[in-house]
Formats: C-alpha cells, structure tokens, sequence
C-alpha cells in the first residue's frame, strides 16, 4: 500500500468523479484508475461503487476513509518535520490549556515535535477558554485544548482531539477509595470541593443532583484542588487524565456519566512555523483513547 493511492483515493472521496480526482492529482485518468483497481486488491474488496454516472463510496469504502485520513495526516506530519529539521531554525511552540485540561494527552505529540526539532521552545499557557482564544486571535498562541462548550468564533479551526471524564478524588484511606468506580449516591454527607479551573465536572453534578450537595467552592487549578483533598477538607471531580500521586486515590465517576469532548483550535489561515503546523498535524492524527 502506497501514500500515492491513499491520496488518490481520498480525493476521489471528496469529487466522486474519476477524471476530476485524476486531474487534481496530477496523473491520467487510467494510472489514476490503476492505482485505485491496485488498492482495492490489497484490501479485498470494492471501495468505488461505479454505475454510469453513479459513483459512491461502498462499506469498506467508507469504513476505510478515517483510517486513511489519519494515515496521510501522519505522513504529512512527519514529512513536515523533517524538512523543518533540515533548516534548522529555532522555532518557538505555543500552546494553551483551558480550565482543567491537562497536558498528558499531548505529550506524546510534544515529544514527537521536540525529536524532530530539537531547537524547539516549549510553552504552555493555562487560562480561561475566552483568554487563550484572544491571545490565539493575537498570535500569543500557536493553538489552544479547550472544551467544547466553550464560546468559539469563526475564526478558529477545531478538531475532537479527546474524550474528558470525570474522575473522583479522595483521600487513600476514605471509604470510596476502596471501589473501582463511585456515583452520585455516595456523596451524600460528604462535601463536594469546586474549583473555578477544574473543569466544571463538580458543577455540573451539582445542577444535575435532585438533593442539593454539600459544596464548597474554591478557587483552584487541579494541582491545588488536589493538596486541598490532601488537606482533608473534601472530595473533588478532576479530568480522569489529571495525574494523582499517594496519599490521594482516583477512581472512575460513572452515574451520571460526566464528560466533556476536547478540541484543538487553532486560527484558520494564519501561516505557521514547522513546530506548531507539525505538532498540530501529528494531534490530528493521532487517536487519544
């Protein structure tokens, strides 16, 4: 299987016409139709639905398109590094982190960057979703993670990059830590600590209890939520990616099911510099499980 044919065929994807897609990729319509015929050996069976006029994606056509997107999204990623290694040129690397998103997901991609381009300045920025969208639009940032609730104008391009779940948190020797996963119900008399910056998981229990809960609201990033949990003075409902460290215990919050989805945003248009554009390339392509 060649890039050369993943390409051809997710142009095909998106004109459903054989001599449209052979002329935007360069090739004549039979090499085009050849490469096609050569993909669909490879994999078994049909992805072109030909009749007439009627061209249409089969099954496997369309089961197979996401996964080739990602493939040549990876492709072009590290094709793009590469070529900004050989220059060699100091490249800074700025990204955002809306309220209670942590870095974990990403650090694989920031590593990956960082390989490729040694030189490389790393810088995050943690501020509220409105904020990093200013300093985007006012390029003092390359991209920003924020929930998808947040207020997004035009002007930004957004991809899912992953799914955010709520995880409780608790001392090591409280009685939930001893379960797997713990629910609604087992908070009754305990007091539910809600912190400005942690990502709205514990208020959004509260809106969804029938009995109102114990809280307490504290203005705190998951870091400091997590010494006030130490300190004793409650429970907290923290992004299940966050990393918790003895004496305290995270355990899954499944009833209800509090998720949010997150996005990478960046301006739409605005002209990048090889860390940034690979970095964001190598988050798209990438799957955050």
């Amino acid at each position: 299987m060649e890039l050369a044919q993943i390409r051809y065929f997710l142009v095909l994807c998106h004109t459903l016409n054989f001599s449209r897609a052979a002329a935007e990729c360069n090739v004549t319509q039979p090499a085009f139709s050849r490469a096609i015929q050569r993909l669909e050996e490879e994999l078994g069976g049909a992805l072109i639905f030909r009749e007439r006029n009627l061209t249409r994606l089969t099954p496997l056509g369309r089961e197979m398109r996401p996964h080739f997107e990602t493939m040549l999204e990876a492709a072009e990623a590290a094709r793009a590094l590469a070529a900004a290694r050989r220059l060699n040129t100091p490249r800074p690397l700025r990204i955002g982190l809306g309220p209670g998103i942590p870095a974990s997901p990403i650090t694989g991609a920031v590593a990956e960057t960082l390989r490729a381009l040694p030189g490389t300045e790393i810088h995050f920025t943690e501020a509220p979703s409105g904020t990093l969208v200013d300093s985007m639009l006012a390029d003092g940032l390359d991209c920003a993670l924020l929930p998808d609730d947040a207020p997004l104008p035009e002007r930004l391009n957004r991809w899912p990059i992953f799914t955010d779940c709520a995880m409780l948190i608790c001392q090591e020797t409280h009685s939930l830590a001893r379960r797997n996963q713990c629910a609604l119900a087992d908070l009754a008399g305990e007091t539910l600590l809600l912190g400005d910056d942690c990502g709205n998981f514990g208020e959004k229990l509260a809106q969804l209890a029938e009995t109102p809960l114990r809280t307490q609201r504290m203005r705190a990033n998951p870091a400091q939520m997590q010494e006030l949990v130490r300190a004793g003075l409650g429970l907290a409902l923290l992004s299940n990616r966050v990393n918790i460290s003895p004496p305290l215990a995270g355990r899954a919050f499944v009833e209800p099911a509090l998720q949010r989805q997150i996005l990478l945003a960046a301006v739409a248009g605005r002209p990048m510099n090889d860390a940034a554009a690979g970095f964001i390339r190598l988050c798209r392509a990438r799957a955050f499980d």
